[in-house]
């Protein structure tokens, strides 16, 4: 059985600390609480009068005897209605205590949980981030929801009335030592075998409690883990298995918790057995001392109890002693988390950070998850402000740690982060954060509207800004193409978005947070290529003006970049952008990368294959100025990959090169060629196609090169749209039946139109006699049927 990591003594400090902000309402129910002990000890006053003094001939009690009026005490008719109005008085008294008792512990206790999970929750999100891989978060969600009850039972439903009871015992026995000492040692005489047994049993309650609640936290982690992941396990069938690996985890807490349950119910059996020999033994010498005239019968009714109530808080200070244990280890567990150590510590003269440049250096810096797990070896290069780095390698390498470094999730092992020349554990870490803006592979969004995700970093965004942040990740469309907008709910983590819509809110999110440095983990590497496309276009301006440190393994990611950084086992293996082999270079002179100058960024641009293949049409043509996939609709029969040539077509504008099969390029050529250039129709020039130069001939690929369309975007809901959207392609199809009969083009026009209508006029005959069907629906298909023969 596991140990306990504090001391009795240790753990009710800690737990007294914890308390201290709620003190007046602790104070508050302690007061009521003591109120209990009074009412105890009049409660059998009533019938000890009745007994004594309306049966028989003793005098009131001495503090009764100056309240009561004397016509009163010698008449037993108003003798025994004042003992009637008494024994209501105390009753709604001790309800009133009760009901004060209630209200006030409920106050106490909800206040106690909610500043004990509110400490734990802010601390968990400063916790070290290996803390939260390694133990994972349902343990820590099971800690807070659960474990952090157990205060309340402790300090609440524990100590206050095991004060109380203490009061309330002292008072008894005080009381029960005037009217007979001897009975009073008697029944005193349980105490020291319950304290013996208590002892005995703390310990094995605690451990027991402590592997209970270990269980319940693993039996929690499945279900976490598997409605996490349930697309994957329905993916795979996988119900049954993960159901089995449930029910053992459960059934394990189930045989822990019997054990336990039986464990105290043992311990209640014998406090049971122990007070009732207490009892009898008083009981037997009480009766004695009756019938030898030491105690009159009110008295010994007195005592007998007074005995009740005087075991009452023996049971339940011994009861408690039993049940604290298992809230002991809940608390345990729950302040075990807020010794955890944070993920880095603020020094206390750190430096505020308004705005950096953006100059990053990595000076010998070394770093490993564990003594088994190194990670960095010796790392060291200089990023300049304005610079877009590249870093690739293989899974593992470290390139993402670098990433977790430079934002201080962690601290080097070895070395030092430099931020525009100061170590990035000289600056507040609020404010260094603020530097960085984040796009990651998987892109994590809120259970929150689509405006707030956006505005995440900065709440008090205006609606106009949010826009203007979507608009520029080519996200606004989608926005508002929902029915609710920008106010759209997207569920937990997302899950109602898909993974390229996710992936440009996120990016909505880093304009908006407009950081001088950009980082940038795999953001294309999840997404198709149309996707893929609008993102490259989205993060093309948000890393204008910026430091950007970009992680792909995606050539049209690293398009852009000025130099790359490849890793290798947590090593820089790759040469510098200046060419200088890294074996040449020492750790004292690291990798030094400077914004892209302009013959290198000229030399990389030519050296693309859309570029070489536009040079190759016609070797005047200019080089363009920036190259970018362009926006396409994925079509699986047909692949083709876009890029958009900025500023080499007529008068700087933008041409689209186009590579795809080349079956599909000849038809396409076809029609810009014989067609559109005879028939009026509105379509974009067309500068020339040839075959790849840089792929083998078997591979059947060429280059289409035309003007970039601008003007006004089609929008299916439109009317006007669709109807001019058709008559161009009627006319375009119509034009090009000449072409198709002499086999230079495939009949896509008016045969292929004429043999679907006849399918869907087939198909629809096929089901006139549907039950499903109204009247209205077959007269609608009668005559969409003789539309059909008609054409």
């Amino acid at each position: 059985m596991a140990a306990s990591r504090y001391g009795d003594f240790g753990l009710y400090q800690r737990v007294a600390r914890q308390a201290r902000p709620a003190w007046r309402s602790l104070a508050a129910l302690f007061v009521v609480g003591l109120l209990a002990a009074p009412l105890a000890l009049l409660t059998p006053l009533p019938l000890k009068i009745a007994v004594d003094s309306v049966l028989g001939s003793h005098p009131l009690p001495a503090f009764l005897d100056v309240l009561v009026p004397r016509a009163v005490m010698q008449s037993p008719d108003l003798l025994l209605l004042f003992v009637t109005v008494l024994a209501i008085a105390i009753a709604l008294l001790g309800q009133l205590q009760a009901l004060a008792s209630k209200y006030v512990t409920t106050v106490a206790g909800e206040r106690l949980v909610f500043d004990l999970r509110a400490r734990i929750f802010h601390h968990l999100q400063r916790i070290s981030l290996s803390y939260h891989d390694s133990v994972g978060t349902a343990d820590s969600v099971y800690r807070i929801q659960n474990d952090t009850q157990a205060i309340r039972f402790l300090v609440v439903d524990g100590f206050i009335p095991s004060v109380s009871a203490a009061a309330t015992l002292a008072g008894m026995i005080y009381v029960m030592i005037r009217i007979d000492w001897q009975l009073t040692l008697i029944a005193l005489a349980i105490s020291p075998p319950l304290l013996l047994l208590t002892r005995r049993y703390r310990r094995r309650l605690r451990s027991l409690s402590r592997e209970v609640k270990k269980i319940e936290s693993a039996a929690m982690a499945v279900v976490h883990e598997v409605l996490g992941a349930l697309r994957v396990v329905k993916a795979f069938a996988q119900e049954e298995r993960e159901g089995k690996r449930f029910a053992v985890r459960s059934d394990e807490g189930v045989q822990r918790r019997t054990r336990l349950a039986l464990t105290e119910g043992r311990f209640n059996v014998v406090v049971g057995v122990i007070t009732a020999a207490g009892t009898s033994a008083v009981l037997f010498v009480g009766i004695g001392h009756v019938r030898s005239g030491v105690l009159s019968l009110g008295d010994l009714l007195l005592v007998m109890g007074y005995l009740v109530k005087l075991y009452d808080p023996i049971k339940t200070i011994s009861r408690k002693m039993a049940s604290v244990q298992g809230h002991l280890a809940s608390v345990e567990r729950a302040l075990a988390l807020l010794d955890e150590p944070a993920d880095v510590e603020e020094r206390p003269d750190a430096v505020a950070l308004a705005g950096a440049r953006g100059d990053i250096a990595f000076r010998g810096v070394s770093f490993s998850y564990g003594s088994d797990r190194p990670v960095l070896h010796d790392v060291s290069f200089d990023i300049e402000a304005g610079t877009r780095l590249g870093i690739v390698g293989a899974s593992g390498a470290g390139k993402s740690t670098l990433i977790n470094l430079l934002a201080r999730f962690y601290d080097p092992t070895d070395g030092r982060i430099l931020l525009d020349g100061r170590d990035l554990r000289d600056y507040r870490l609020k404010d260094l954060r603020r530097q960085f803006a984040f796009v990651l592979q998987d892109s994590v969004l809120f259970s929150a509207t689509i405006a707030e995700n956006i505005a995440y970093s900065n709440p008090d965004s205006a609606h106009d800004a949010i826009i203007a942040a979507a608009q520029a990740a080519n996200v606004h469309e989608f926005i508002v193409g929902l029915p609710q907008g920008y106010d759209t709910e997207v569920g937990e983590r997302g899950v109602k978005l898909s993974g390229g819509q996710r992936q440009r809110i996120a990016i909505a999110r880093a304009f908006l947070e407009n950081s001088p440095v950009l980082v940038l983990d795999e953001p294309t590497s999840a997404v198709d290529a149309q996707t893929e496309a609008a993102i490259v276009d989205a993060l093309e301006r948000l890393q204008r003006g910026r430091t950007v440190i970009l992680i792909s393994h995606r050539r049209t990611a690293l398009a852009g970049v000025s130099a790359v950084l490849r890793l290798e086992d947590g090593r820089v293996i790759a040469d510098s952008p200046a060419g200088t082999p890294l074996s040449a270079r020492t750790p004292a002179t690291p990798l030094r990368f400077a914004g892209a100058r302009p013959a290198m960024r000229m030399d990389r641009l030519r050296a693309h294959p859309a570029v070489q293949a536009w040079l190759r049409l016609d070797p005047a043509h200019p080089i363009p100025a920036r190259i970018a996939p362009a926006k396409v609709k994925p079509n699986r029969t047909r692949p083709m990959t876009v890029y958009r040539l900025e500023g080499v077509g007529a008068a700087g504008s933008t041409v689209i090169a186009k590579r795809c099969k080349h079956g599909d390029g000849l038809n396409e050529r076809t029609v810009y060629e014989q067609i559109l250039t005879r028939v009026p129709l509105a379509g974009p020039r067309y500068y020339g196609a040839l075959p790849d130069p840089n792929d083998d001939p078997e591979k059947d690929v060429c280059w289409l090169f035309i003007g970039e369309i601008q003007g006004e975007k089609y929008d299916l809901l439109q009317p006007e749209h669709r109807t001019a959207a058709a008559r161009w392609l009627g006319t375009l199809h119509t034009e090009a039946c000449p072409a198709a009969k002499r086999a230079e083009l495939p009949d896509a026009g008016p045969t292929r139109y004429r043999r679907q209508m006849r399918e869907a006029r087939d198909l629809i005959r096929n089901h006139l006699d549907n039950p499903a069907f109204s009247a209205d629906d077959l007269t609608f298909l009668d005559s969409l049927l003789a539309r059909f023969d008609h054409l």
